[in-house]
């Protein structure tokens, strides 16, 4: 280890190497008044008191809850201020932090697009080129958008030709976004501006005119924050024009709490429509064919009962990865010549392994899934038949492998808790990966190993656990550990690299993330057990 870690990890192994527990110490903290009021809310007959009701009220509007907040950061930071190793933990925090690193690219129009970050950058930066040997030129540059770094890019999508760049914006942390459109030919930003847009990407049409997005009712500004978000809709906005003439593609007034993500198919021929309601992987699909003048969105599948998450399509047949009689997951098609349910076809069957998410490119199928909650990637014909699988370095999470269904390549990362993200390019035909871009930073990651190992819960039920940790370090029982775990939302906890994380693991601690029940790790029964 240099000076900087040894010298770290001194104070944080003292007390682990100690064969006796150290005596508490009582440290004094005078923490702020947290006044009480006399609030009553009587609920079907039953008074429940809250008496602090008024610490609800808006913080940027509310002296009082401004001053509260105030007084008691200036507490929690004057006491970790006091902390006598934390400069030098900050400092060597900067040090870790300070490396580059990558988004996985991807290619509209012949272009490849991906983010860069050089390090220490408050927000990457989006570059784009003509080829993977071509010298990159930058597209935007979020950290120029405000002094304090409120506003920011939440995402972007490239039209399908590769001239224009439409992009979300977000403000203050706020989940509304507003849509802004470059033009990649003559690097002026368009008059174009779209509003009260909330949980949507922007998809589009396959001749660059314009593109699909949903979008919730404008309402007063002072109700903007505050308003229940009902009644959301599909709308097609037209380059050129303002949002007041977008066109209404598909809404439904009886059920306001609906609501809709819209994607045109890699050939340009559907808009497929995927409505959900509420937080579960649970949707309904709906179906446009653009190549008939006068059609409308119509239901393929109805019923909040299943995930149907829309891979792509080959002509009339569409492809849907579905926990539908699999809780694992299988992959089926949906030929909309003949789409009743009795007439799908299962491509890839329900397996032993979770199937996360499939994508088609290249002509061929490539299946993610979770194997005791960490990657396994496998590749299918459009028949399902298994042609192998692709080599992962270890106990990592690997994504990406986007791209159309006739792109010869695609990308994907990997990354693990002691592995910052890599970057891969995979030949569909050939099989083979390699290296685009790699971080290299100021430490040796080969100097930490992650294990897995299982343990019985309560009930008998064998739960998996990662522990990560500096290879030099014995698990005797006696070392400062860090254990996280978490089980919700079908939320599946693999294995991701965190530079926090790693200081812990340098300084001599053990990092282990148990994958409770509730999660998606092993499919919708284990999500389902842990409610």
């Amino acid at each position: 280890m240099n000076r900087i870690t040894a010298y770290i990890a001194a104070s944080a192994l003292l007390a682990a190497c100690s064969q006796e527990a150290p005596e508490p110490v009582a440290t004094a903290v005078a923490y702020p008044a947290s006044d009480m009021v006399d609030h009553v809310d009587n609920y079907h007959g039953t008074e429940v008191p809250d008496p602090y009701r008024w610490l609800e009220d808006d913080v940027r509007e509310s002296e009082a809850v401004s001053n509260w907040v105030d007084a008691q950061n200036a507490t929690t930071f004057g006491y970790l201020e006091g902390i006598e190793e934390r400069e030098t933990i900050r400092q060597r925090l900067e040090q870790l932090w300070n490396f580059e690193r990558y988004s996985t690219p991807f290619k509209r129009g012949g272009r490849y697009f991906y983010s860069r970050n050089d390090g220490l950058q408050n927000q990457s930066v989006i570059y784009m080129q003509d080829t993977l040997d071509a010298e990159p030129e930058m597209v935007v540059d979020p950290n120029t958008w405000s002094d304090d770094g409120t506003i920011a890019l939440a995402s972007y999508f490239p039209s399908r030709d590769g001239r224009y760049f439409a992009y979300l914006v977000q403000e203050s942390g706020s989940d509304w976004r507003t849509a802004r459109v470059l033009d990649l030919e003559t690097g002026e930003t368009l008059d174009d501006e779209l509003q009260w847009l909330k949980f949507t990407g922007l998809s589009w049409a396959p001749d660059g005119s314009g593109f699909y997005y949903s979008r919730f009712p404008a309402t007063d500004s002072e109700e903007k924050f505050q308003s229940l978000n009902t009644n959301q809709a599909v709308y097609f906005h037209r380059i050129g024009t303002s949002q007041e003439e977008d066109e209404l593609v598909f809404s439904s007034p009886d059920n306001p709490e609906w609501g809709y993500f819209g994607g045109v198919s890699d050939d340009g021929r559907y808009l497929v429509l995927t409505v959900w309601q509420g937080t579960d992987s649970r949707y309904q699909i709906l179906v446009q064919d653009l190549q008939q003048e006068g059609s409308k969105p119509e239901f393929l599948i109805e019923g909040f009962d299943y995930d149907y998450s829309f891979v792509g399509n080959i002509e009339n047949r569409l492809y849907f990865r579905t926990d539908n009689n699999a809780p694992r997951g299988r992959l089926i098609m949906i030929d909309l010549d003949n789409p009743a349910e009795e007439n799908w076809q299962e491509v890839i069957p329900e397996g032993e392994d979770v199937l996360s998410s499939v994508n088609l490119v290249g002509g061929k199928l490539i299946g993610e899934y979770m194997q005791d909650a960490w990657s396994l990637i496998r590749i299918f014909g459009l028949d399902g038949e298994d042609q192998g699988s692709v080599d992962l370095p270890g106990i990592g999470t690997a994504v990406g492998f986007a791209g159309r269904a006739d792109d010869p390549e695609t990308f994907y990362s990997y990354q693990s808790y002691n592995t910052p993200t890599v970057i891969h390019q995979y030949n569909v035909e050939t099989g083979e990966s390699k290296i685009f871009k790699q971080a290299k930073m100021d430490i040796n990651t080969d100097d930490f190993v992650v294990e897995q190992v299982f343990y019985e819960s309560k009930d008998g039920t064998r739960v998996p656990m990662f522990i990560a940790r500096h290879k030099d370090i014995t698990l005797d029982g006696n070392r400062p550990t860090m254990l996280y775990g978490y089980g919700g939302f079908d939320i599946s906890l693999t294995p991701t690299f965190s530079i926090t994380r790693l200081a812990w693991m340098e300084m001599g601690g053990v990092y282990a993330v148990a994958n409770l029940r509730g999660g998606g790790e092993y499919g919708v029964e284990w999500h389902k057990a842990g409610t």
